[in-house]
């Protein structure tokens, strides 16, 4: 399982191709290492962040949504020229290819499974296993949860600020 994670100090994004064997995750840019969280791989999978160890998890398709906003606004205006020539059936061929080309998309792209709390993505075997009853573990983004974690994220930033000011008033 691979592991893409940014550093709580530096913000530096790094990669770890096989998590399952790591101890520690390095920081590319300031050197600060962190254990990696073993507690969070069982016997069927992923049952928590590899980086920070929060439970919280969910999946999103493994695709950049700028391209997929892209091949529709193409398809759109590719398809009003075509109207726009009076030439409805290739207009709506055109509508039509993009609408399948996206469903095609959505069907071969995997799942990433990513981290509420520090935003680290699992990708590949074992990052999203099954219930007890068969059914993906982990589920879409919710915004409620979403929305508590980015609190807690705004909170921590701006005690980091403060711990800044005090130690540039000091200086």
């Amino acid at each position: 399982m691979e592991l893409t994670y940014s550093c709580r100090k530096c913000g530096a994004i790094d990669r770890v191709a096989s998590i399952e064997n790591a101890s520690t995750l390095t920081c590319p840019g300031c050197g600060e290492t962190r254990p990696v969280h073993t507690a969070a791989f069982q016997e069927n999978g992923l049952h928590a962040c590899a980086a920070c160890g929060t439970e919280d998890l969910y999946i999103q398709k493994d695709f950049p949504q700028g391209l997929g906003i892209a091949i529709v606004v193409v398809g759109f205006i590719i398809s009003s020229v075509f109207w726009y020539y009076e030439r409805p059936l290739w207009t709506y061929a055109i509508l039509l290819s993009s609408a399948l080309l996206d469903m095609v998309l959505f069907y071969r792209v995997p799942n990433v499974t990513i981290c509420y709390r520090c935003l680290a993505q699992h990708r590949g075997v074992g990052a999203n296993p099954a219930d007890a009853s068969g059914a993906p573990l982990y589920k879409p983004f919710d915004l409620a949860i979403g929305e508590r974690y980015r609190h807690e994220r705004l909170r921590i930033e701006e005690l980091r600020e403060r711990e800044r000011a005090k130690e540039n008033k000091a200086s």
